[in-house]
């Protein structure tokens, strides 16, 4: 008997009428809990690009053969066989997506959760040994999948952010000024880009997929070792990430050698992952291998047993379905209505052909574009209102896309209130200034802005974008009257909504 058997049964008995209803009820338990939070997934399996759709189907088609082939070791039961190891992670699963849903606004999260909880799921209907050895592949592809059909949006956008700070922090560290914004490092001597492969996310995804298929091979347990082991994993694939980008930071726009820079971007990139990997795998040593359990099936139990215990554990995964879904992201304000209470002339000017197709694709998204002059002061500002994070980003890409050249950016508040950035751009000639504003908060740093959606602290922002037609220091009073007054003007809009 292995430690983990809570109830065995006699499989020379076909199951009754009661245990195929106790099965059946557990099972569409288990797809009511999961459906929204599985439909996701589907959803976006659908909108990926055909050739990630096709990897993704020979993979399934892989999987497929590979149980064909192999189909005499899998010896289902048609009734759940309770056991300690799928049922708890069935259970923590359950609670942890659950608990996902209400802390992060990050659809991929409750997903990995979701995959977890299905595979133990599994395992109350697969031998012990068999369920075990499968782990550490089900594991893979619960990270896989939510994070595999999604790079750009989710996790891959703030692991971006994250690293442009960090190598901001560590150049600050050594006296070389810089100042991080999104997923750009702005330095004196240029602008270095933290673009998607430069995230880490990718390397952290495969990292850990690679440590997986490692401990299968290797038939190591999961334990306390092997948590340790993924931590330490984990450490070493962000340290050796953020290593690679600021060495092409400091090579590139520090000493000015940026055909140096393009030939080590890719094979740095390389040998920093595979060295981290090196470490796991040497480290794995230290992890216990795995006593494979068999199970005996020795033990009888009463066919109203068994039926009784799946009706409780599908009472137990329909009790969760009780729990309130988190409340929605609030509607945007209607910024189109914001009342100026100086005399600034405001005229509503058009989008550009470029924002009007790239807002149109987000729906709820209320994008309002005017002209203003007063005392001096001409220019324009954007208000963009938006439920979704994918919406917003720093401003300054869209200005260097539109051929302005950046020459410094600084935070700085104002009297009024608000944290912005303050932008100067050819060569001194404009100013730009934006900030985000929320009901609770104002700020011009994108992290802050993304953690406090993130972590449903603030659910709703707008994002204010200036552009000046000449050059004004932050300290010129007018343009401290006009911050004022745009972010008072707002501020109320924003306590109505």
């Amino acid at each position: 008997m292995t430690s983990d058997h809570l109830v065995r049964l006699d499989r020379s008995q076909p199951p009754g009428n009661l245990e195929r209803l106790g099965t059946l009820a557990l099972l569409l338990s288990w797809l009511l809990l999961n459906g929204s939070t599985l439909g996701w997934l589907i959803r976006t399996v659908q909108d990926i690009s055909r050739f990630n759709q096709v990897i993704l189907l020979a993979g399934v088609a892989l999987l497929l053969v590979q149980g064909v082939r192999h189909r005499q070791q899998f010896r289902f039961s048609e009734v759940p066989n309770l056991r300690w190891s799928p049922l708890l992670l069935l259970l923590g699963s359950t609670i942890g997506t659950i608990a996902a849903q209400w802390l992060l606004m990050l659809d991929q999260i409750p997903v990995v959760f979701a995959l977890l909880g299905t595979y133990g799921l599994l395992g109350l209907f697969l031998e012990s040994s068999v369920w075990r050895k499968g782990l550490p592949i089900g594991a893979a592809i619960a990270l896989i999948l939510p994070f595999g059909v999604q790079y750009s949006t989710g996790l891959g956008f703030p692991a971006r952010i994250l690293t442009a700070h960090l190598v901001e922090f560590l150049l600050k560290s050594w006296h070389v000024a810089a100042l991080s914004s999104e997923d750009i490092i702005v330095l004196d001597t240029g602008i270095a880009q933290v673009d998607l492969p430069c995230s880490g996310l990718k390397s952290l995804w495969a990292g850990t997929v690679f440590l997986l298929v490692a401990t299968w091979l290797e038939r190591r347990q999961f334990g306390l070792r092997w948590l340790g082991l993924f931590v330490i994993n984990l450490a070493m694939l962000i340290i050796a990430n953020v290593a690679r980008v600021l060495t092409l930071v400091l090579v590139a726009h520090v000493w000015h050698q940026s055909a140096i820079a393009e030939v080590l971007h890719v094979p740095l990139g390389v040998i920093t992952f595979v060295a981290a990997c090196g470490v796991s795998l040497f480290l794995l040593r230290w992890v216990p291998r795995s006593i494979a359990a068999s199970l005996s099936d020795r033990e009888q139990t009463n066919t109203v047993e068994n039926a009784k215990r799946s009706m409780i554990l599908a009472a137990c995964l329909l009790a969760f379905t009780v729990v309130p879904h988190p409340p929605a992201p609030a509607v945007p304000p209607d910024v189109t209505t914001l009342n100026w209470s100086i005399a600034a002339q405001p005229q509503t000017i058009p989008l550009t052909s470029t924002e009007q197709t790239f807002f149109a694709s987000y729906p709820g998204v209320v994008a309002h574009k005017q002209r203003f002059a007063y005392q001096g002061l001409t220019g324009s500002v954007l208000l963009v209102s938006s439920p979704s994070l994918q919406v917003h980003h720093a401003p300054e890409l869209c200005l260097i896309g539109s051929g302005f050249s950046l020459d410094r950016i600084t935070p700085q508040p104002f009297v009024a209130g608000p944290l912005t950035r303050w932008l100067s751009l050819n060569d001194g000639k404009q100013t730009a200034l934006y900030w985000f504003q929320a009901p609770h908060q104002t700020t011009g740093d994108f992290l802050t802005r993304f953690w406090q959606e993130a972590s449903r602290h603030e659910s709703s922002w707008t994002l204010v974008s200036i552009l000046l037609d000449e050059f004004h220091q932050p300290d010129d009073p007018t343009l401290q009257v006009l911050v004022t007054d745009i972010y008072r003007s707002l501020n109320q809009l924003l306590q109505k909504a």
